[in-house]
């Protein structure tokens, strides 16, 4: 498997195979780079840290629209989502959702990721290999024909996900947690609709984030940026 290091300065960073010739805006790497060491690139210093999969997911490639990790981090906010569990996913688009989850249930976990088209299950694929996840098994099927059982999360980022709710509490562990993920309110509509009438707890949230600047004496929110990204419906599995 490849190996990586995160050189970080003040305002910049870059992430470098270990022990590959890069060249880069600020001069070329053309040495084996470890740990602690310091790096000076023309006139910008550097050091070298181990990356976290947050700093890898920024080299990934992406295809389809991805569940930023500001999402991400709301739904183990909210569901615990915590060493062990087992996870279902689907769409997989680019893998970064299953990455983040798998991330949290460590090798005792599992996240088992559905993505029926071929291009998007390839770039998946990939991310995940090149980040060196053993504990995701990425299928490139049709979620709707899912046979895993005792599960403790379900996350949906798909059309029509409201059509798989009824199978998905039957496969839900009591206690676990079916998140459905969608730009759109109407599909959270149906969402709650078809969660209640399985008798689990709901609801809905917007996650908004704004970055803030600093300059010259002014603070202010940055002028642009994605604000809106989706909205998130959460249901519980009771009695």
């Amino acid at each position: 498997m490849r190996e990586y290091i995160l050189l970080i300065s003040k305002k910049n960073s870059i992430i470098v195979e270990k022990g590959k010739k890069i060249n880069t805006k600020f001069g070329t790497i053309d040495k084996n780079i470890e740990v602690g060491d310091i790096v000076e690139l023309k006139n910008e210093k550097f050091v070298a840290v181990k990356p976290t999969f947050i700093d890898m997911l920024k080299k990934c490639k992406r295809g389809a629209q991805i569940i930023m990790p500001k999402d991400a981090s709301q739904i183990i906010a909210i569901t615990g989502l915590s060493f062990g569990w087992k996870c279902l996913d689907a769409g997989s688009g680019s893998g970064f959702l299953a990455i983040f989850l798998a991330s949290i249930v460590g090798k005792e976990g599992e996240v088992i990721t559905y993505e029926r088209k071929k291009e998007f299950y390839e770039i998946a694929k990939k991310n995940i290999t090149e980040l060196g996840f053993k504990n995701i098994k990425i299928k490139n099927e049709d979620v709707k024909n899912f046979r895993e059982r005792n599960l403790d999360l379900i996350t949906f980022d798909m059309k029509d996900a409201v059509l798989l709710i009824d199978k998905a509490v039957k496969h839900l562990n009591y206690g676990g947690w079916l998140v459905v993920y969608s730009p759109h309110i109407e599909q959270q509509i149906e969402a709650i609709k078809k969660m209640e009438e399985n008798g689990m707890q709901t609801y809905t949230i917007e996650n908004i984030q704004r970055r803030w600047k600093s300059l010259y004496g002014y603070t202010h929110p940055e002028p642009s940026g994605i604000i809106h990204t989706g909205f998130m419906t959460f249901g519980r599995k009771a009695i």
